[in-house]
């Protein structure tokens, strides 16, 4: 085994794929912790001008959350694809399945979000039976629990998946940070389940915290190599190629 094999993992272990999908790996969970940043600010920002925790969010801020949501999802479906892009052949599939779930969650919020936005403040709670039921964004409405099952189950699943593909040494942290968010997610199903949805704070911490810290590993770990050695050859003829000359 050689030095560079002993300090950062065995060739098997090491992310591969070309310098573009690389990058989009890279962005994308740049893109992630910044759009957490700037949702975490609009949160406080709306509750302190409420003065509680406990009254739904308004507008504008809570508008605002959900277009960055809308901004979000996309990333995060990227994130998953560079994933599934640059892992090793053998842990390919465990890419695939966390890409698989990734897709899913973020059609199911980006689809909730824009019916929150466009349709349910056109339409008058009167003329709509069970209003509060369909459109209201406190539990227990149907909107609701579709963000539930895409950020706390299929999220979770996601994550958990994405994790297997980091082995070895070199991503420790980033496969910790991605199972210890899988599992908050997961666990914050409880809360609808018991129907004591403060519980849903465990997977809010899961995603919104756990989730953004570990795309900073993340951007890292899809740092385009310095060293044409370190692309995968089949998938990367050109880039290595362009790196030799």
């Amino acid at each position: 085994m050689g030095v560079s094999e002993s300090a950062g993992g065995s060739a098997t272990e090491r992310l591969v794929g070309c310098r573009a999908e690389r990058l989009a790996g890279r962005w994308s969970a740049r893109f992630i912790v910044g759009t957490n940043v700037a949702y975490a600010a609009v949160m406080v920002a709306g509750f302190l001008s409420l003065g509680n925790l406990t009254d739904p969010l308004p507008d504008p801020y809570l508008a605002v959350a959900e277009v960055l949501i809308l901004l979000l999802a996309p990333a995060m479906v990227v994130l998953m694809a560079a994933v599934h892009a640059c892992a090793p052949a053998h842990l390919r599939m465990f890419g695939l399945i966390a890409f698989g779930w990734m897709l899913v969650a973020g059609g199911l919020t980006m689809t909730v979000h824009v019916v929150e936005l466009v349709v349910a403040r056109r339409v008058e709670p009167g003329a709509v039976s069970g209003f509060a039921r369909l459109f209201d964004f406190e539990w227990p409405s149907l909107l609701y629990a579709v963000d539930v099952v895409a950020w706390d189950l299929l999220l979770g699943l996601s994550l958990l998946f994405g994790a297997a593909v980091f082995t070895g040494h070199r991503y420790r942290a980033v496969r910790r940070g991605l199972l210890l968010s899988a599992v908050l997610c997961l666990a914050g199903l409880v809360g609808p389940a018991t129907d004591v949805i403060a519980w849903r704070g465990i997977g809010i911490l899961g995603y919104v915290a756990v989730f953004p810290i570990t795309c900073v590993g993340l951007s890292r770990a899809f740092a385009p190599p310095t060293k044409a050695t370190e692309y995968d050859a089949l998938s990367c003829p050109l880039d290595a190629e362009a790196d030799r000359s």
